[in-house]
């Protein structure tokens, strides 16, 4: 068994450094997207589980920080005392600020993703597990520093857990995305263990490097499988899915597309009908100060409307739903980049807007 003495030195500190660094980098510039998609959406649209991600991310990120100081620049000697304690080093106490960090960063997770899930059996179950250990956690910090680690063996079980119970409940409607799931967590749990005290005295540094390089692709899969998916809520929002249209500022249907056979939309006169109650609303969004997407609930109807610059959209849908909000807002905005010349001189001729079928089809169709 080899045994390696911190802070870490010899031929493979520089490389082993560096790799840390671009995985600290990595998963604060992916925490950065979530900020930035939760921050750039509507308030109305806005879903906390990105605010969720980006905390796992950036814990991550400034876990490895804590890490990394804690095991190349502080010493690992024992000291008695130490600070407050009876007995500690600087490396423990390193090692405690990024534990304490990703366990708060897993409380954030759980609690802003079971605020719209129930995974398991109850509702904020990984919520409440995690504030005990963080609760916990804390309580054996202020006792002794050398003891808190096996809490966060909790940590990465309920990690685990929580993203497994995801998969089970979901695995029908990810299909093959589901594989990136798995390898993502995979490759996490394995990358991470090889970076432990433990791994290291088995496998020697170079076990460090390729468990900071598992984890920087485990990182990047991670990230790939959240920004492409909508929330695991509303993973069956296109079944929710009833009509679209798009009208312009005069009250003309550019198009329009049925996806169920409801029977207030199955003839021409019908959806005129419908069009025209469109119409009442868009005017009544007319005098608002602020336009963006709005929500109308009439005789078990839900209607979303967006305003865009040329035409408005409408989606009819079963219930309300924020990602339907964000597809519709898309719907319009590519819409629009792709006929704003003919918009602005259209001389009435519909049948030129037929091309709009295919990003329909592609935004929508089931």
């Amino acid at each position: 068994m080899l045994f390696v003495e911190f802070p870490l030195s010899g031929d493979l500190r520089l490389p082993l450094l560096v790799m840390e660094w671009i995985f600290i980098i990595t998963s604060f510039e992916i925490s950065s997207i979530f900020l930035i998609r939760y921050l750039k959406q509507e308030r109305s649209l806005r879903n906390f589980q990105d605010m969720g991600y980006f905390t796992l991310f950036f814990g991550f990120s400034l876990m490895w920080l804590f890490f990394i100081v804690g095991d190349y620049y502080v010493s690992s000697v024992i000291e008695s005392p130490f600070l407050m304690w009876k007995t500690g080093s600087y490396r423990a106490l390193f090692l405690n600020f990024g534990y304490f960090t990703m366990l708060i960063a897993g409380f954030i997770l759980f609690l802003c993703t079971e605020k719209y899930n129930v995974i398991l059996i109850k509702q904020y179950l990984f919520t409440v597990i995690f504030a005990i250990c963080s609760v916990l956690f804390i309580i054996v910090f202020f006792i002794d520093i050398r003891f808190t680690q096996p809490i966060t063996y909790v940590f990465w079980m309920g990690f685990l857990t929580f993203f497994l119970s995801y998969l089970v409940k979901f695995i029908r409607k990810l299909k093959g995305r589901g594989f990136l799931l798995i390898v993502g967590l995979g490759l996490m749990l394995v990358g991470f263990s090889l970076t432990t005290d433990a791994m290291i005295n088995v496998f020697g540094l170079e076990g460090r490097i390729v468990g900071a390089i598992l984890q920087l692709i485990s990182v990047v899969i991670l990230s790939y499988f959240f920004n492409i998916l909508p929330p695991f809520n509303e993973f069956d929002w296109k079944d929710k899915i009833e009509a679209v249209f798009l009208i312009d500022n005069s009250g003309v249907c550019l198009y329009y597309k049925i996806f169920k056979q409801r029977k207030d939309l199955i003839d021409e006169n019908l959806i005129s009908a419908a069009i025209s109650s469109i119409n009442i609303v868009l005017k009544e969004l007319t005098g608002q100060k602020e336009r963006g997407i709005s929500v109308f609930k009439k005789k078990g109807e839900n209607v979303i409307i967006y305003p865009g610059k040329y035409v408005s959209g409408a989606l009819y849908t079963t219930e309300e739903l924020n990602y339907p909000k964000v597809i519709l807002k898309e719907f319009v905005d590519k819409f629009e980049t792709l006929y704003k010349n003919i918009l602005i001189n259209w001389d009435g001729e519909v049948s030129i807007f037929k091309p709009t079928e295919i990003i329909a089809n592609d935004l929508f169709s089931i």
